[in-house]
């Protein structure tokens, strides 16, 4: 199983162990394999390889997770807006969990959490895709999560899935991710 990593700077070590830990082949080159399980957006700059590249995973079924500058980058890609928001907004100490989400699923729980998540960047409602959904929203409507619904895994999560001071039940993220990425590729 591999999984392809899209971006400008190297992973962080806590990714790379855990999916080295799996026994999953990272492949930073952007290029298709047969093997190719899941797709991990870690920018918002794509050239055009890169588009073609996400559109054949995704015409395949393949998971894909966008994770902090990614999360915008997957936004932008399937035709959301680059946010317009200059000042940041303050941290928020609750987020809201949409009931029904396949986030909300995966966290195990709905409804208002107690969270410092620091966002990368303040995506709006007007702002996203109408592909997607807002799943993970904070008190002043900046969104956190989002994902496609239907079918195909597809999520966008502006923060570190490895970060220790997550919220309980947000570091199974990574792992139901990975889990699915597994799936695929059987």
């Amino acid at each position: 199983m591999s999984i392809l990593i899209i971006s400008e700077n190297s992973i962080n070590k806590i990714l790379a162990d855990m999916l080295a830990d799996r026994k999953i082949e990272i492949l930073l080159e952007n290029k298709l394999t047969e093997d190719l399980s899941g797709l991990i957006l870690l920018t918002n700059k794509l050239n055009d390889k890169n588009e073609k590249i996400i559109h054949e995973i995704f015409k395949k079924n393949i998971p894909i997770l966008g994770i902090k500058n990614g999360f915008e980058g997957l936004n932008i890609f399937f035709g959301g807006k680059k946010s317009q928001n200059i000042k940041k907004v303050d941290l928020s100490p609750q987020l809201f969990l949409s009931p029904g989400s396949k986030l909300s699923h995966i966290i195990g729980g709905s409804g208002w959490v107690k969270s410092d998540l620091d966002p990368t960047s303040n995506i709006f409602q007007k702002e996203l895709s109408e592909t997607f959904f807002a799943s993970i929203i904070s008190e002043e409507g900046e969104i956190i999560g989002f994902e496609k619904p239907g079918e195909h895994w597809v999520f966008g999560i502006n923060f570190d899935p490895t970060d220790s001071n997550l919220p309980k039940g947000f570091d199974n993220l990574m792992t139901v991710f990975l889990d699915k990425c597994l799936e695929s590729n059987t």
